[in-house]
């Protein structure tokens, strides 16, 4: 009976000393993200996404479309313009035609016929067609940076998800490790006390199997990282055998001061491409009826040309007033049109449609992209209560894990116990980085949501 109180004192100061020390050794949750023996030649998240920035197809692709649209605005000012063209033609005659009179027959014409005009119109008034293209011009030139910025937006949010994918790839290839690791030291705790007929071979068959199962975690994260260093290639517009690596020291995501819901929303209206996009789709659908309402009115051009024919048997040429003659000539051509079988009404109906359906479109889209801030705006407020409620966990897990393995090396607790301490230590480091990558995620997707940064610094 004395032996006993004695026993549990010293098993109970030899916990104490030895829970202390290990507590001092315990690693935060956030040490899970470290990197350790990190590559010299990786690159930052920041740095993969300038190289996205320089070498993705969708955004090079993207810059040549706004490219386009700046050309178009030429192509619309061309029509204020003056329009000069030159025509001309030459004919050779092989066997001259032949008039038959009372007299006998005449040649009708020399050998070389020669004749040219050029000709310079000026469009002066299309029912205010061209200025209404102009202003098509613009818009579209607009649109074509405009979704330049989305796209690149886009390829930025892209780059950061797959990053943070990494991260939490890493992150759980440190906590699977782990796992396997603990239940390798439990297995040796097992088979010790096997030894000493303190555990039955079902006990060792059990832990054996506990670490087999442990095993195919571990190795779905490490092919989990090299898939996202993959992915990531692709973005980044790199051959699938290029040398890539990722080095990160991520911030404090609960540090992050985000506005208010209402003040985010107007972020948005002012800042998210596709959003003025859609503004500009609506104005270009209203000129477009002026457009087509223009082809009722006619047009009104201005046009100056000369011209020049001539004819001779011996050079191709002629110059002499005698075989070439010259006119020049100035005036307006007003053209109306009377009626096209309602080609026009129709053409003007379908705009109208066209616009209408443009409206409900930027309405459309003004809706979701609220639905996209606020969505983000949930998920990162979410994932910071997940943190706050298990940034704690990790150490009280480990201690407790400690513990009861001390506990069943004196045989105080059971084999499920140390199995429950166990899975308590690796559910809450699961939580733990998932919450962690979800917070940087939803982040970025409310940056991109908004159209900026939306963090308060």
């Amino acid at each position: 009976m004395e032996i006993k109180p004695r026993l549990l004192l010293c098993v109970c100061a030899f916990s104490l000393a030895t829970s202390l020390s290990f507590a001092q050794n315990t690693k935060d949750g956030v040490d899970l993200f470290a990197l350790h023996n990190a590559d010299p030649n990786a690159i930052t998240i920041e740095q993969a996404i300038e190289i996205a920035m320089e070498n993705n197809s969708s955004i090079q692709i993207a810059k040549k479309s706004a490219q386009i649209y700046e050309q178009q605005v030429k192509q619309y000012w061309s029509y204020v313009y003056p329009q000069i063209n030159l025509s001309g033609s030459y004919t050779h005659t092989l066997h001259p035609q032949e008039a038959i009179t009372s007299m006998g027959k005449f040649r009708m014409s020399l050998d070389n016929a020669t004749s040219g005009t050029a000709e310079a119109t000026l469009l002066l008034w299309k029912g205010g067609a061209v200025s209404a293209g102009i202003r098509m011009g613009k818009y579209h030139s607009q649109s074509g940076y405009l979704e330049l910025t989305e796209t690149q937006n886009l390829i930025k949010d892209n780059v950061n998800i797959l990053c943070y994918g990494i991260i939490l790839s890493h992150a759980l290839i440190q906590v699977q490790k782990e796992n396997l690791d603990i239940a390798k030291d439990h297995l040796k705790e097992i088979r010790q006390k096997y030894k000493q007929g303190l555990a039955s071979d079902l006990d060792v068959l059990n832990q054996k199997v506990k670490v087999s199962n442990s095993e195919p975690a571990l190795i779905q994260a490490k092919n989990a990282y090299e898939i996202g260093l993959l992915t990531l290639r692709r973005v980044l517009n790199k051959d699938p055998q290029d040398e890539l690596s990722l080095k990160w020291n991520l911030k404090d995501i609960m540090a992050y001061q985000i506005p208010d819901l209402d003040t985010l929303f107007e972020m948005a209206q002012k800042n998210r491409p596709e959003l003025i996009i859609s503004e500009l789709n609506v104005k270009m659908a209203k000129e477009q009826i002026n457009v087509a309402k223009a082809d009722h009115l006619g047009s009104l051009t201005a046009f100056a040309n000369a011209t020049y024919s001539g004819t001779s048997a011996e050079v191709i040429i002629p110059m002499s007033s005698y075989n070439s003659s010259y006119g020049t000539a100035v005036g307006l051509r007003l053209n109306i049109p009377l009626f096209e079988g309602f080609k026009v009404s129709s053409q003007v109906r379908q705009k109208e449609l066209a616009y209408e359906q443009a409206l409900i479109q930027a309405q459309d889209t003004k809706r979701n992209i609220k639905i996209e801030v606020k969505r983000a705006w949930l998920n990162l407020n979410e994932a910071k209560e997940r943190i706050d409620s298990t940034k704690g966990t990790i150490g009280q897990a480990r201690k407790n894990l400690h513990s009861t393995n001390l506990r069943y090396r004196n045989g105080l607790v059971s084999r499920l116990d140390l199995d429950d301490a166990a899975l308590l230590l690796h559910d809450a480091e699961l939580q733990f980085v998932q919450a962690i990558h979800d917070a940087f995620v939803a982040f970025s997707n409310l940056n991109y949501a908004v159209g900026k940064d939306v963090a308060i610094k």
